[in-house]
């Protein structure tokens, strides 16, 4: 890897538009994130955002931003022998042109695909072992997480992606909180979790075997307690009733852990 030096001379230009890149998602004028080719012939994943005043400064200085947090995420959970991407710096930006107060530089994974696309296609060709392998690591890196401390209340298959290898890996951890212990933290722990089996259910409805083995698949990897569930069972319902009203889906969920059996 090149110097930081270097890296922040990129992180500028490419910010004000004058470093070529390919854009990979952008809101307005707050969030940036941009695949760049480094120096080197590799190329890199630029994620920016814009956290301009006071309040900007404040997070920046106390290490407490968005920019902060996925960082400090990304590093912990790679300690921790999860598959997540490398980070190759985090920089301020300072320049009279550039349009954005901080970026995270990572390491590019290359054309992944869209998780659910590829859970969906793997069951539509009918390959269970695919499906399995993908839910198994589903599975062990959210096990991972809560084993780590790391809390992200946005814990769902879309902030995954899938690796040309058919790999999932999971990205994007803005709003991931690292506690000193999940069993203090009932309400972070219940959101993560009915949020990730939320948007499973969202995958593969309306095949409810596939709903209740996913979650038991889970309940045996994590083996939370009831007070995590009650939450986990409301944000799974508020999805749900959100779904019906929005789409005119009407999805049932049968949570196994409710009558203690396993499907």
């Amino acid at each position: 890897m090149k110097s930081d030096t270097t890296l922040q001379s990129i992180v500028e230009r490419l910010s004000a538009r004058q470093y070529p890149f390919e854009s990979l998602r952008e809101r307005g004028t707050d969030v940036l994130v941009a695949r760049a080719a480094l120096p080197d012939g590799r190329s890199a994943i630029f994620k920016y955002w814009n956290r301009p005043g006071p309040r900007g400064a404040i997070r920046r200085f106390t290490r407490t931003g968005t920019a902060y947090r996925e960082r400090a995420a990304l590093v912990h959970l790679r300690r921790n022998h999860l598959s997540v991407p490398e980070v190759y710096g985090l920089f301020h930006l300072r320049g009279a042109e550039a349009r954005h107060t901080e970026c995270l530089v990572e390491e590019d994974l290359g054309v992944c695909l869209d998780p659910t696309e590829a859970l969906k296609e793997h069951i539509r060709n009918g390959d269970e072992e695919a499906v399995k392998r993908f839910e198994s690591e589903i599975v062990r890196s959210t096990g991972i997480l809560v084993r780590s401390n790391l809390l992200d209340t946005d814990h769902r298959l879309p902030n995954y992606v899938v690796t040309p290898n058919g790999h999932p890996i999971r990205l994007d951890f803005e709003l991931a909180r690292r506690v000193l212990a999940w069993r203090l933290h009932p309400q972070q722990y219940g959101l993560m979790l009915g949020t990730l089996l939320g948007s499973y259910i969202f995958s593969v409805q309306p095949d409810q075997a596939r709903m209740e083995r996913f979650a038991v698949a889970v309940l045996a990897e994590l083996k939370p307690p009831k007070r995590v569930l009650r939450v986990a069972k409301a944000r799974i319902q508020g999805m749900l009733e959100r779904q019906k009203k929005e789409i005119g889906m009407d999805t049932v969920f049968n949570a196994p852990w409710e009558r203690g059996g396993k499907s």
